[in-house]
């Protein structure tokens, strides 16, 4: 009998790193972040910003995709609408090498409220701690991108996508801290916004297992290889 349960207790103690939590799981608490719901593989938080009304959100799941793949959809202007609630349109303003770039985004809102837009550079990098890829994102001034008459421009704080690789799968970690401005107050914003993380995942989730998605370039020629000189 003793023999047994001990046979037992050491199979279990093999199987521990098999039913732990996830490579490279994030303590979200101790970033200030609060847990308030999962449902579909996908959990989203909450966090109070220091000088802010509005409250920065959060989600994170695991998709059967490369981390390339996500950043070929992030980036893949003509098909966005089949994705993105709200979409009216997007384009690139300039590239910047090796692994960065501004961004157009507008967004059709419904009447009385304003359309909005957004113009934002995107920093991608490699994490070589978490073996993963980080974009930062923050929304710029840029004089190419003017600003339209009818259309509200809005505010990207701060940004962040955390993409790390499990196996054939990608860990995704979005969060963001986006002012839309205009007049539309901060407990409206901010009860439209906590159902970002859930909706904008679950569409990337379903978006990446379209046949025409590929590896963006950038990926595979310069991120890539540092990400697997890391692992």
């Amino acid at each position: 009998m003793l023999a047994n349960r001990l046979r037992t207790s050491l199979f279990l103690l093999a199987l521990t790193p098999l039913v732990s939590s996830p490579a490279n799981a994030r303590d979200w608490a101790k970033d200030g972040w609060e847990f308030v719901s999962e449902g579909n593989g996908i959990k989203v938080f909450l966090k109070n910003y220091p000088n802010s009304d509005i409250k920065g959100v959060a989600g994170e799941t695991l998709v059967d995709a490369s981390v390339g793949k996500i950043l070929w959809i992030l980036i893949d202007h003509p098909h966005k609408p089949e994705w993105i609630n709200r979409f009216k349109e997007a384009h690139t303003i300039e590239e910047i090498p090796p692994s960065s770039n501004i961004q157009y985004s507008a967004f059709e809102l419904p009447f009385p409220v304003s359309d909005r837009d957004f113009v934002f550079r995107n920093d991608f990098s490699v994490d070589k701690t978490i073996k993963g890829v980080v974009i930062d994102v923050k929304s710029v001034v840029d004089k190419r991108q003017p600003e339209k008459s009818g259309t509200v421009r809005g505010e990207i704080v701060r940004g962040k996508y955390i993409l790390i690789p499990q196996g054939d799968k990608t860990l995704i970690q979005a969060e963001y801290l986006a002012d839309p401005k205009g007049s539309v107050p901060a407990w409206l914003i901010n009860f439209f916004q906590k159902e970002w993380p859930y909706k904008t995942l679950d569409a990337m989730r379903k978006q990446l297992a379209k046949p025409y998605v590929k590896e963006w370039d950038v990926y595979t020629k310069v991120l890539k290889p540092e990400l697997e000189a890391a692992k």
